[in-house]
Order: C-alpha cells, then structure tokens, then sequence
C-alpha cells in the first residue's frame, strides 16, 4: 500500500456515528426517519413535508428561572430548536446536554461578555495552538506532513464560554443568587483573556512573561474591564486574580471546571479523527461529561464534592489519556516547536512584543510570519529532521545531551500533571478512598507514563 494512502487511512479514521453523541439519540434519530420512510411509501405528502426537517420544538421550552440566560437541551432525541431570542449555541459532547447561552440581554453579565472585543479576540486563538495528531511510529521516517493551518479548529473561545456557562449552571442548581454569581461568571469566562497569539505554542518563546494566568489583572486593566466590571457587577480584580491562580474555593472550582471543559472538547477532536484511548473509553462511557452534574455544595457552600465516584475516575483517565496521547506527546510537538522556532527571534529583537501577542489573534500572528518568513509559512512543514528522546533522570538526559553534539536541538523535563485523586466524593472523602486499588494504579501509571528529561536532536 501506498505509505501516504496509510498515513490518511490511521489519522483520519472516522469515528463512529455514536462517538461523541448521547446513546439514545440514533435511535431516535433512525426511529424518526423510518415514518419518514413510512409516509413517503405511502404517498402520504403532507405528512411527509410536515415531519421531513424534524419536529421544531421553542427554545423557551427549556427555560429554567434558576439560571435563565443558560438553556440546557437534551442530547438523547433528533429535533430542531427554534431559537426565536437568538443564543449562541455550545456542543458539550459526551454530556446529556447542549448548552445554550442567551445573549441578546440588554443587561446581563453573559450579554456584557459576548460584546467584549478582549474576550472575543479568543475566537481568534486555537485552544491547541499548534499541536497535532502524533505521526504513527511505522510511518514516521518517510511520511512528510503539510499544514495549511493548526489541525484543531475549536477556539480558546468556545472553550472559555463553555467553562462559564457550566458554572453559572452549578452555581444556579446549588443556592447560588443571579447578583452573587454575575462576578465568577466573568472570572471564569475571562480565565484565558491574556492567552498569547499562537497559545501555548507561542508561550515557550517567554513562559514566564506570556503566562495567561500572570498576565490576566493586566490585561483587564488594559482594556478598562476592571472598573467597568467592578461598576456593572460588583467586580473585584484582586479576587478575581486570585480565582484565575486557583487559590481558594472558587479557584479550586474553576480548575475542576476548567479541566472538564477543555477535556470534552479536546477529545472530541482527537477522538473524532484518530482511533485510541481516548476514542474507546468515550465510546464505553458516553456520557463521561456529565461529571459536571455531579457536582454538589455543601450546605453551608464552603466546600463540594462529586456524587458519583465512578463516572469521576472515568473523567481523570480520560484526560490522563488526552495528556498521554497528545498534550505531552513529543510526536505531538513537530508543528509546534515549528512555530515557537519562528516567532523565537522576533520576540527577542522585538519585532514581536509582548503586548501584541496578549491583544492580537493567531491570524494576526501568521500575517507577521508570513511576512518574515515567505517560503516557510507558504505551507506550514512538520520538521521530520527532529527526534526526541526520554530519560527518567537528568544525569541520563544530559549525559545524552554530550554524546549528540551539535545534533543536540532542545531539552525539556515534563514534570507529572495532576491525577485528581485527591478530588473529594460523597460526604468528603477523596477519591482514592472511594475505588478500587486497580483503578488507582491505573490512573497512577498513565499519569507517570509521560514525566522524564526529553531530548529533541536532529536526526
């Protein structure tokens, strides 16, 4: 077979239909289109006509007075919203529900979000960057990949929405009053705000310097949200940064729920394209995200929990298996270090600066590129003449280091991410507590599966 023929048919193997759906919604859908079927048969035109687009049911229907400006729509039936006050809709896969987000408001803290060109210039930033699907290990050294653009196409946009919809939600379900959650609305809306051009891929040129989270009180300040916010909704920046840094309550909340947004839409994308891990444990558990329904204040709303332990510990493997399969996957880097090589040297002479990369997009970015770099950025060439390697320790990493010379390109320590198994369930215990030794082992070992001393050397 034809090796690029090969490549197409691993990567972009199609998922199947129910991947990403609610496992009642098929049979719906076929049960729907067999009347269909059925009327046409027998020549019944009206009823035909009548059922053929889907039955229209009023976005008002699912109106909730607890949290009015968020409409959550079932996922398990085929039917069309007739969205007559005009929302903007958001696909939660792996959840029993779509959210909708009214805001077309006058007033309104989901409104004032949609109408801020700070937040929308999200819109503009590729949630992961340049990251790509790891090339398959027998095809690696003689298949050569071209990008037109960075393969995931879902934004740091849809992202942040999600994360403060779902809040608004939780808050709403647990006692929280409109007036007391109009600010975390913001604050979680907003916890990306000062994501650089290019994303975490653009980061690496200046970690500490283009970090969101350092980087968010000023870009507030910058385009006047804070006083304008603090004026509207009682907004309090020095709180607000602290909620963003992950201190306290609410900041534990918002890693939770940051975590649980960004995970369904990052495996949705890889899951779609590319068979795994990732695809087989949303295929056996496809309703993983509604992990967010599970979470649960306690009466006095100084702490939360999860209720349900199992679909929590399904929620922790997938993600650990999002890291393992492409956020810490060197072959999941070419394209990304690509672009961190290229903006490199115009960040240090200035060319590009830090402001520009907090206030522009990654459309923005390209153009500078393109300018600069014509023949490079015509098409965007994952750098096959880079290999990598890991060590468990620094001595063995740059002991190899001395032995490759000037093949030597970078080095980097992936330190361990998070588990979660110290997240609470039940009445306060932690998760570990709460399922059995296997799971935990399991999740253990896929966690420390990517930690080493990396070293990138051409090859």
């Amino acid at each position: 077979m034809d090796p690029e023929i090969k490549f197409l048919e691993i990567n972009l193997s199609s998922a199947p239909r129910e991947f990403g759906h609610h496992p009642d919604f098929w049979k719906d859908f076929d049960g729907h289109w067999a009347k269909i079927e059925e009327y046409r048969e027998n020549n019944q035109k009206e009823k035909f006509l009548e059922q053929f687009g889907g039955q229209e049911i009023p976005i008002e229907d699912f109106y909730n007075p607890l949290h009015p400006n968020v409409f959550l729509i079932p996922r398990n039936r085929y039917f069309i919203i007739d969205d007559s006050i005009g929302t903007v809709r958001m696909t939660f896969p792996f959840s029993s529900t779509d959210i909708y987000i009214d805001v077309d408001e006058t007033k309104g803290v989901f409104c004032d979000i949609y109408k801020t060109a700070a937040f929308n210039r999200l819109a503009g930033i590729s949630q992961l960057g340049y990251l790509v699907l790891p090339k398959p290990e027998e095809l690696k050294n003689y298949v050569e990949i071209v990008y037109a653009d960075p393969p995931f196409k879902h934004t740091r946009w849809m992202h942040s929405i999600l994360t403060a919809a779902i809040l608004d939600v939780v808050l709403a379900r647990n006692g929280f009053s409109i007036k007391e959650r109009a600010s975390l609305v913001l604050i979680f809306a907003c916890h990306d705000i000062a994501t650089p051009a290019g994303g975490d891929s653009v980061k690496r040129v200046d970690p500490q310097n283009l970090d969101e989270e350092l980087n968010f009180s000023w870009l507030l300040k910058h385009w006047g949200l804070d006083k304008k916010w603090k004026k509207e909704f009682g907004f309090d920046l020095v709180f607000a940064q602290s909620v963003v840094e992950n201190v306290g309550l609410f900041g534990e909340l918002l890693d939770v729920i940051d975590k649980i947004a960004y995970t369904a839409l990052d495996c949705f994308a890889v899951g779609s394209m590319r068979s795994g891990k990732i695809r087989d444990l949303c295929m056996a558990n496809p309703l993983v995200m509604d992990i967010w329904q599970d979470i649960k204040f306690s009466p006095d709303k100084k702490s939360f929990t999860f209720s349900d332990p199992e679909r929590l510990f399904n929620f922790l493997l997938l993600r650990a298996y999002e890291f393992q399969e492409l956020l810490f996957n060197p072959q999941a880097r070419g394209l990304d270090l690509f672009l961190k090589d290229l903006v490199q040297p115009l960040y240090d002479k200035g060319v590009i600066t830090k402001e520009q990369l907090l206030t522009q997009d990654d459309y923005w970015l390209r153009h500078i590129l393109e300018e600069y770099y014509p023949e490079k950025m015509r098409s965007c060439i994952e750098p096959d003449f880079l290999s990598s390697r890991k060590f468990k320790t620094l001595k063995e990493q740059k002991r190899f280091m001395a032995k490759i010379g000037n093949r030597f390109d970078h080095a980097e320590h992936l330190s361990e991410f998070s588990s979660g198994l110290d997240w609470r369930v039940l009445s306060g215990i932690p998760l570990r507590e709460a399922i059995s030794k296997e799971k935990i082992k399991l999740l253990e070992e896929v966690v420390a599966s990517t930690q080493g001393y990396y070293v990138y050397y051409q090859t």
